[in-house]
């Protein structure tokens, strides 16, 4: 073995370093592979969730805000239909069609 290469014939299961790199037997280099590998694949499951997840919301997000921008169109009609009576003359009347019917009459 020269600096540079990296021994898998010994028989010792802790690393040797030597000039900065480190010595594994087979068993040990492999036992380090398949922990990585599990590792690798736990990592790009999360990746893959966080993916649906970021998905999701921006799903949810653009179905509420066309929700929102719905409930304003329809606010604001209802507040022009109410000034359009209110000026007609038709303001001691009261409007039900446009009240709660859990707020208190007006």
């Amino acid at each position: 073995m020269n600096n540079t290469d990296i021994s898998t014939l010994g028989k010792g299961k802790t690393p040797i370093s030597t000039n900065s790199i480190e010595a594994y037997n087979k068993k040990t280099l492999n036992d380090k592979i398949r922990k990585l590998t599990t590792t690798n694949v736990q990592l790009i499951t999360d990746k893959i969730k966080t993916e649906k997840v970021k998905i999701n919301l921006k799903a949810n997000k653009t179905r509420l805000l066309d929700k929102k921008n719905s409930l304003v169109i329809k606010k604001k009609k209802l507040r022009t239909e109410i000034a359009i009576l209110n000026t007609a003359g038709f303001s001691n009347i009261l409007i039900y069609r446009h009240q709660d019917p859990f707020l208190k009459l007006i």
